[in-house]
């Protein structure tokens, strides 16, 4: 027989050793809760509630309707208020078209919805002096995440996967918590959460990764393979810890001038650099102007490193996002331009032309 009193403990037990190894939570934290009324979400505040006097802890709990499901979005909406009323916690609800907004700003239904969400939770953050925000990532999320950042062909910093702490503000209490005891907790605890049919769509890459890929890899090749993913992403987010301490310590030794618009790096000082390092300093660099790495892939870094140690003729190379690398004497410029290239290039080639 199920021993429901000892799940509780065990579960509230592991989480606590979580948020201590990662130092998540201070006494007197005031933490935002992301619900959306799934399973992992209502584990989450019901864990949190169950620590709260430990950490001297106020609770809130913020819900984003998405409005892409119709009345299921709806029903998921009511539901979470309807626990924050039962559980005595302030919501925080609203309602944001995520497919318009994801066709206004051309981008993927997943992206769009992680823009919105994130930036509803800062703001309801800081309106209302939360210290944290909590999100129900599990163990499972963070494997599968770590398997499509291998399909995709991703560095250490994607293989790493999800940061149980994420800029000393982002919290992930379940982050090593196993998918199956998730849903045990709750069915001990006789606790209700809403089921996201849109979680069973494979058309979506991370749908199929759990639904189809895992379970072959599981049956095929590793039962395990949860664990396995999980302690290669640890693994993996310790050496590129270590390796980011690195890359800003010899940004800041080759480093010459620099602004929001551009860096200039010692060429000269850059050629002593192993090539891993090399490129990481170099993507740093376009990190600073560009304030992302969006579409700036493996291929550019290597036409970089061509284009100024390899090729001795050219003065320059365009990058997306109106990134533009030049090569001046023993000097490296990656420049923020304030026009498209494509109209610089025809400027350029005019002035040579009239030459």
């Amino acid at each position: 027989m199920i021993n429901k009193k000892n799940i509780h403990i065990d579960f509230i037990g592991d989480i606590t050793k979580t948020i201590l190894d990662f130092d998540m939570l201070e006494k007197g934290d005031a933490v935002l809760t992301a619900v959306s009324g799934g399973p992992d979400s209502v584990a989450l505040v019901l864990s949190l509630l169950a620590i709260h006097k430990k950490y001297d802890l106020k609770i809130g709990i913020a819900h984003m309707n998405h409005m892409l499901r119709g009345e299921e979005s709806q029903r998921d909406e009511t539901f979470t208020k309807a626990l924050a009323k039962e559980l005595s916690l302030p919501f925080y609800g609203e309602q944001i078209d995520v497919k318009e907004y994801a066709d206004t700003h051309r981008l993927s239904l997943e992206e769009a919805g992680r823009e919105v969400r994130y930036h509803f939770l800062n703001q309801i953050a800081k309106n209302h002096d939360y210290t944290k925000i909590a999100t129900g990532h599990n163990k499972n999320d963070n494997a599968e995440l770590v398997l499509m950042n291998l399909l995709r062909g991703s560095g250490p910093k994607g293989l790493s996967g999800i940061p149980p702490v994420r800029n000393k503000k982002y919290i992930r209490p379940l982050i090593q918590m196993p998918k199956d005891k998730i849903i045990n907790f709750l069915k001990a605890a006789k606790r209700p959460y809403m089921f996201d049919s849109s979680n069973t769509d494979t058309t979506f890459l991370r749908n199929k990764i759990r639904h189809t890929l895992v379970p072959q890899l599981q049956s095929e090749y590793n039962p395990e393979i949860i664990d396995s993913l999980d302690r290669l992403s640890h693994i993996l987010k310790l050496e590129d810890d270590y390796l980011n301490k690195e890359t800003k310590k010899q940004f800041t030794y080759c480093l010459i001038e620099s602004d929001h618009t551009h860096v200039l790096l010692s060429k000269s000082k850059l050629e002593s650099f192993p090539t891993a390092l090399l490129y990481r300093v170099i993507r740093k660099a376009i990190k600073q102007v560009k304030t992302d790495l969006k579409r700036i892939s493996y291929a550019h870094m290597n036409d970089i490193v061509e284009f100024c140690f390899d090729n001795p003729t050219g003065l320059s190379i365009d990058l997306p996002g109106q990134i533009r690398v030049y090569k001046i004497k023993d000097t490296i410029l990656i420049q923020k331009e304030n026009k498209p290239l494509r109209v610089i290039e025809k400027k350029e080639k005019q002035l040579r032309q009239m030459a």
